[in-house]
């Protein structure tokens, strides 16, 4: 390989530019549940980010809230809403009930009265029905509505969508992406695939990396595992495994991408205590605009909690780098008085895209995620 191809080629960032954001907005968790506690407050401190209150029902959950130092602490999420220094809501209430889901639709319509910024955990909804219902509550009301797919910013799918700029690689035209995991249950046969809340996460992102929309779900679920084949209109196609049926993070994406002038492989590892590989992108460039074999950059891969609660740093690793780049994403799209990239009407499509692979896995046949419908 001539070394000056090597020179030329330069790798784009893992994460967003945050320290060109504006990113000093007042967030209010409403929820003060464990990802809270084991993701998005750790990654929050990191990045300097201003917690200003939480509310909770659960009493110890408050409790909890007050020894993590949050300033305000309220039973009541109205009363959050209430305050001047509070210009978010992020809501991690729980989605796994028909009652959770009441209390997200609440919780969503009350801070469209406050005139408050909403980033709600995925999914969004449980059913598309609902998920239309809460894109029209806060389009009415005309306040900023996104869903928190931080799969999307985290490092090794964040640098593979750069690669694939018109500028670098280009269009992709085959993707390869599983989720899997070897510290769950013991594996079982039978006709049951993987629950929503995990899936939601590759499927959105698949969907941010390929282009164009989604012409064609076929899914199979089976043994606790999904198999999708996915076409876009702007010619790419996927295949998508799913084999992760536990709540836990001791699992790994393997992603592999083909383009038009040169390929990515990379691994994104959810728990840096897990035993799976580090996270990691590869490139090479068959046509860009010389060649180049394969060339590896290594992602930050520090343990997530060290030095949380000393200095705010922005290159950390995994699911922590995620949460950062999510919610600085979103506070730049306020500054910027745009749509936030994950925007609730743009996540309509990926909650189709789950829903036309369910629907698929029963009818036995491809099913095109537009014809699924939600407004």
């Amino acid at each position: 390989m001539p070394e000056q191809s090597l020179r030329d080629f330069r790798w784009p960032s893992f994460r967003p530019p945050l320290e060109s954001y504006k990113l000093d907005y007042g967030i209010g968790i409403v929820g003060y549940a464990g990802i809270v506690r084991a993701q998005q407050l750790p990654a929050y401190r990191l990045a300097g980010y201003r917690v200003a209150a939480a509310a909770d029902i659960r009493a110890e959950r408050r409790e909890l809230a007050k020894r993590d130092g949050i300033p305000q602490v309220y039973e009541d999420y109205r009363e959050l809403m209430r305050r001047d220094d509070v210009d978010i809501i992020d809501c991690a209430v729980d989605h796994s009930t028909p009652a959770d889901m009441a209390a997200r639709e609440a919780i969503l319509t009350e801070a469209a009265k406050a005139g408050k910024a909403v980033l709600m955990q995925k999914p969004m909804a449980t059913d598309l029905e609902t998920a239309g219902r809460m894109v029209r509550i806060a389009e009415e009301a005309g306040i900023p509505f996104a869903v928190n797919q931080n799969l999307r910013f985290d490092p090794a799918i964040y640098l593979t969508k750069q690669l694939l700029a018109p500028e670098c690689f280009g269009r992709p035209g085959y993707l390869h992406l599983a989720n899997i995991s070897i510290e769950g249950p013991k594996f079982g046969f039978g006709p049951e695939g993987v629950v929503m809340a995990w899936q939601i996460h590759a499927i959105d992102s698949i969907r941010w990396l390929a282009g164009g929309e989604p012409v064609s779900v076929y899914c199979t679920n089976q043994n606790h595992a999904s198999l999708y084949q996915i076409q876009f209109s702007s010619g790419c196609v996927c295949n998508y495994f799913e084999y992760h049926n536990a709540d836990n993070f001791r699992n790994e994406t393997p992603l592999r991408v083909w383009a038009e002038r040169g390929a990515v492989r990379a691994n994104h590892r959810w728990n840096p205590g897990s035993r799976w590989e580090k996270d990691l992108v590869e490139a090479r460039g068959y046509d860009w605009p010389k060649e180049i074999g394969w060339i590896s950059c290594g992602l930050p891969d520090d343990l997530t909690f060290r030095d949380v609660f000393i200095a705010p740093r922005y290159d950390q690793c995994a699911s922590i780098a995620g949460f950062i780049g999510m919610m600085g994403e979103f506070m730049q799209s306020l500054a910027e008085k745009r749509p936030a990239l994950t925007n609730a009407r743009d996540n309509l499509m990926s909650l189709r895209m789950y829903f036309a692979g369910q629907a698929s896995a029963e009818k036995k046949r491809p099913v095109d995620p537009r014809s699924m419908a939600a407004l």
